[in-house]
């Protein structure tokens, strides 16, 4: 069932990039403004992770998940009547509270229902979500032209969120009864986002690398081809194979890590992957176009479910998994969100992607170096339960 979220997930992302002629066209867009709209929905999913973190604590995880994915859902039908520019923000804007708040509860409820096999769940959950990207904008050129145009194409997805709504509200019952609530004397459940731990800081400064190499792969890819003089389908094309390659990084990187303790030696690999694409782009994005797509695809992707899985490494509870993915997501993607518009506003400036795409390049070098902190006994400091009472710790 996190496969099938996650393939709702991203795709109000994905089906953007590939819409971006007649959508600029229509609305009279600025490489900055054709940023935003992709940087608005990031910025709105990192602000309001904290916003599905409270939720789940108050209602329960499982509750507030279907509250989240209503509100994706009508993100997206928005885009039915985006007629002005801040209409299809406003669309933007609002799915990404339903995806923030979702993604924040994701990584715990599977570290909860599925322990032993966490790394391999968090993998199908993370393919989910490049699924979701590659098929929205694989889809998005043909939708166009069956619907009759951009708008439709767009709000499809809308529907396609309602439907995974009413799955998981089926699905819902019984996975509360696999896991019931149960009594826990003695402590207190503490919910605040871990702000003073070094470890949670760590893990935000990779997932943050790992979120800003990702989207600037996914807005500015096929754009980068479209004024390369590549056909819209084409360049789509090869955007989807950047997204598909990264299904291969997610679903094999994170099942290694159900058989290893220490993530450093992937966690180099993926960012020397992402370093090793992005120099093709620079140097000859036609030429090497496929190899800059594979490897830049398995990076990005092998990258944002190692985040993942370095979440749940440290957390030692679900309690402490939602509130580190509060705090995680919240920064990771208010700081993803500024990737687009920055390669755009680069673009604006200097007529082409080479400063934007080379700006990525040194972040990663920058993360490289940090890598030897993540080492295998590192653990959330100030833990969930931190004093004595009585609660009911469910797993709602």
């Amino acid at each position: 069932m996190a496969t099938v979220i996650g393939l709702n997930l991203r795709a109000a992302l994905g089906s953007v990039p590939p819409l971006l002629p007649p959508i600029t066209d229509e609305l009279g867009l600025s490489s900055t403004t054709q940023g935003m709209l992709t940087s608005v929905a990031i910025l709105f999913t990192g602000l309001c992770a904290p916003l599905g973190q409270k939720l789940g604590a108050w209602i329960g995880p499982e509750r507030a998940t279907s509250v989240m994915l209503g509100t994706l859902a009508v993100g997206c039908s928005i885009r039915l009547v985006a007629n002005h520019t801040w209409i299809f923000l406003l669309s933007s804007a609002v799915a990404g509270v339903g995806m923030g708040g979702a993604t924040a509860l994701l990584p715990s409820l599977i570290a909860h229902h599925v322990p032993k096999i966490r790394g391999f769940a968090m993998g199908l959950y993370s393919t989910g979500l490049a699924m979701g990207v590659a098929v929205a904008a694989w889809i998005a050129v043909p939708t166009d032209a069956w619907l009759g145009g951009w708008k439709p194409a767009l709000a499809l997805w809308g529907l396609i969120a309602l439907v995974t709504l009413a799955l998981w509200l089926c699905a819902t019952p019984r996975l509360r009864r696999a896991h019931p609530s149960r009594e826990v004397t003695g402590l207190v459940v503490n919910h605040h986002l871990p702000w003073h731990s070094r470890t949670a800081w760590w893990v935000t400064w990779y997932t943050t690398a790992a979120m800003i190499i990702g989207f600037s792969g996914l807005a500015w890819v096929t754009p980068l081809y479209v004024e390369l003089g590549v056909p819209d389908q084409r360049a789509a094309g090869y955007f989807v194979t950047f997204q598909v390659v990264q299904l291969a990084g997610m679903l094999t990187l994170p099942w290694l890590t159900d058989y290893t303790r220490d993530r450093r030696p992937l966690l180099a690999l993926v960012l020397v992957s992402s370093a090793l694409g992005i120099a093709c782009l620079l140097i000859d994005p036609l030429g090497l176009v496929w190899p800059a797509m594979c490897l830049f695809g398995t990076g990005a992707g092998g990258g944002s479910t190692l985040a993942l899985v370095l979440l749940v490494d440290v957390a030692s509870s679900q309690a402490d998994a939602a509130r580190l993915s509060g705090m995680v997501m919240l920064v990771a993607y208010v700081a993803g969100a500024f990737a687009p518009v920055l390669l755009g506003v680069l673009h604006d400036l200097t007529g082409g992607f080479t400063a934007g795409y080379s700006v990525i390049l040194a972040l990663i070098l920058g993360v490289l170096v940090t890598i030897p902190a993540f080492r295998p006994d590192r653990r959330l400091e100030n833990p969930a339960l931190e004093s004595p009472a009585s609660v009911s710790i469910s797993s709602e």
